[in-house]
């Protein structure tokens, strides 16, 4: 079985603010999910932490959705992952050191003073990935995703999200202006 330091709601979390930095229009949870085929009541919980994180801004109305709050440069994948994923670690010690069969019923102040050199080696890691995290932007992400993806595909999608839109608005022409 595999198991990952972050889960499903990071990946959504930022594929979906992918998309929002490369539409020049407001996106609803509901069309983000339709378009990746991932469950939106997820996502628009996921989008409620964003949200609440200051990383998107909600637009009202039949028109409306979400958006980057920010310019996608300013918006560090760490934010992301800390908003979607909060207090995710990547070691949980479970301090066996003082559990040796060796030791009696209490383990030798020698064998568990200070840190585990596990766990110390462990956060060092840890540090290592959060600042290698806090130094990539949406921006680097949509940079990386222009390089690989064919323009038509770029194109395609902004007038799929365009269509559902509009779609939208000539369902509820009441709603137009509000």
């Amino acid at each position: 079985m595999n198991s990952s330091m972050y889960g499903a709601g990071a990946e959504y979390a930022l594929h979906s603010l992918l998309i929002l930095a490369t539409q020049p229009e407001s996106v609803s949870v509901r069309d983000l999910a339709t378009y990746q085929k991932i469950p939106e009541r997820f996502l628009a919980k996921l989008f409620t932490r964003l949200k609440k994180a200051g990383l998107v801004e909600s637009l009202e109305g039949v028109s409306g959705g979400f958006a980057l709050a920010r310019p996608a440069g300013e918006i560090r994948v760490m934010e992301v992952l800390a908003a979607v994923d909060p207090d995710r670690t990547l070691f949980a010690c479970a301090e066996i050191r003082s559990q040796c069969a060796l030791f009696d019923a209490t383990a030798p102040e020698w064998a568990t003073a200070g840190t585990c050199r596990i766990h110390g080696f462990m956060l060092d890691a840890e540090r290592v990935l959060q600042d290698f995290l806090a130094s990539k932007t949406l921006a680097d992400l949509a940079c990386e995703f222009k390089r690989k993806a064919p323009k038509a595909f770029t194109r395609d999608t902004g007038t799929w999200f365009q269509q559902r839109k509009n779609t939208r608005i000539r369902r509820h022409p009441i709603n137009q202006n509000s």
